[in-house]
């Protein structure tokens, strides 16, 4: 069976794109036994004063406005796919697997006979005000994304979808078919020989390395992390707040000798790749209070590194943290000192739930799995 992947990366082994799953999903796909292209869906793609134009528009007149823009869920966009996408030759494939981008499964021609796989972590329309990125947007961006969404959903033939949460929100929004839709949870974008073999014991720390990583710091809870850190050294307990994503942060943060910022470390750059797999290998806890969450690859990646995972409800994180198994959930009304009670009553359970965090990781959330559920989910497809 012949799969063309298409995305927006000029490769496929683009470590950025999609927080890494793109890289990820292309090569568990291969390694499933398909025979995967990769196809750059902005591959002839030149820019006209038309366009210019239009990302003048895009760009400043909302911003005038005091709004925001999402570029990808527009017809602009749509229409810049098509340049690539209308002309070519999908004759030798039987399938054609498209992650997360709602406008190029719209640009795929109708005519072809492929069947369409649509990786997905949520609907647009689940997104609206949820992630801040979605909030706030000029009235026709809304508009313009929810009929690319739902064209996108109801077009595709099999549904990739990442959680139940976003599975449940596919059939209540959209109609979608269940029998459309398998579940399958991502995996950790960490190349299987670094996945390290552990088996943590917590017993006699001096110190308790609590991890967060995040390139939003307001959505992502990075905040409440910090407040929780502090709340536990405020009771005795010698917590070492470690962060990797962000940039830049207020010295008042940066300042405490307590607080180790590792920035952001880029996956396509192998000295901070390596970086990054030494910070986590020594942390302890993973403590992630993120308010508005599909499925994320930080509490993938930390199951994978047996880290037990303190987290919100909120979501799709109910298929990544089983409470009381690898970690817990709390509900979003809880507060630093909700997050500090729970990682302090839980302290004489940690090796437990980090023995399980990595049970979690070798039966669920790794791309091995993945690539045979999918190409399960796929065999089923009249092709």
């Amino acid at each position: 069976m012949k799969i063309l992947f298409i995305s927006t990366s000029e490769t496929s082994d683009d470590r950025r794109a999609w927080s890494g799953t793109v890289y990820q999903a292309f090569q568990a796909l291969t390694r499933s036994g398909f025979e995967v292209d990769y196809l750059c869906a902005l591959r002839d793609y030149r820019s006209s004063l038309t366009d210019r134009v239009t990302c003048s528009y895009w760009i400043h007149i909302p911003a005038k406005l005091g709004k925001q823009t999402r570029m990808d869920e527009t017809f602009h966009t749509l229409r810049v796919y098509k340049r690539t996408l209308t002309n070519f030759d999908y004759s030798p494939y039987d399938i054609i697997f498209v992650p997360t981008h709602i406008a190029i499964v719209n640009a795929i021609p109708k005519s072809v006979k492929a069947k369409i796989v649509h990786l997905v972590d949520a609907t647009v329309d689940s997104l609206f005000n949820y992630y801040t990125e979605f909030s706030n947007l000029i009235f026709h961006n809304y508009w313009e994304a929810r009929i690319l969404g739902k064209r996108a959903f109801r077009r595709s033939d099999l549904i990739i979808a990442s959680s139940d949460w976003c599975k449940d929100n596919a059939i209540r929004q959209y109609g979608i078919d269940p029998g459309r839709i398998s579940v399958v949870e991502f995996g950790a974008n960490i190349d299987l020989k670094d996945i390290p073999s552990v088996n943590r014991q917590y017993g006699s720390l001096n110190a308790l390395n609590i991890y967060w990583s995040g390139v939003n710091w307001e959505r992502k809870g990075g905040q409440i992390a910090y407040d929780t850190c502090l709340e536990l050294r405020r009771r005795g307990i010698d917590a070492q707040f470690h962060m990797t994503g962000m940039r830049e942060l207020p010295e008042e943060i940066t300042a405490k000798p307590w607080v180790h910022n590792h920035g952001f470390l880029n996956k396509n750059n192998p000295e901070e790749y390596r970086q990054l797999i030494d910070v986590m290998s020594r942390q302890h806890i993973f403590l992630f209070p993120s308010k508005a969450e599909c499925s994320s690859i930080a509490v993938c990646e930390a199951n994978a590194f047996a880290l037990p995972c303190f987290v919100y409800a909120t979501g799709g994180t109910a298929n990544y943290v089983r409470d009381g198994f690898n970690g817990y959930t709390l509900p979003l009304s809880a507060t630093a000192i909700d997050f500090a009670n729970k990682i302090e009553t839980a302290r004489g359970e940690l090796s437990l739930l980090s023995a399980n965090a990595s049970q979690q990781y070798k039966e669920k959330l790794n791309w091995l799995t993945w690539g045979d559920k999918v190409r399960a989910a796929i065999e089923v497809l009249n092709v």
